[in-house]
């Protein structure tokens, strides 16, 4: 929601960075909704594409910083989610 509103602000909203936050947090809600069945797949998808939008927005001059800063809140969340998910002592990807 940070994100959002910081999208909002200022003389001229930045359009880019709403759509964006919009759809990462549709994918966020997603997750939240399947909260018993998500598996770390699922997990993983998301974070990649919360990254993609952070890196893109972070690209944009224009783009309000507290945009950038709740993705990479969120995607760091979403890290540790995906770390508590994992087998004790397995490493991602193995």
């Amino acid at each position: 929601m940070v994100g959002m509103r910081a999208s909002a602000r200022g003389s001229t909203p930045h359009e880019q960075a709403a759509t964006n936050i919009r759809a990462c947090l549709d994918l966020v809600e997603q997750l939240v909704r399947q909260s018993e069945s998500v598996k770390a797949p699922e997990v993983e998808t998301t974070l990649n594409v919360l990254n993609r939008a952070a890196a893109e927005l972070d690209a944009d001059e224009s783009a309000p910083p507290a945009v950038v800063s709740a993705l990479r809140n969120a995607v760091g969340r979403l890290q540790l989610l995906k770390a508590e998910m994992s087998p004790a002592g397995k490493p991602s990807g193995v």
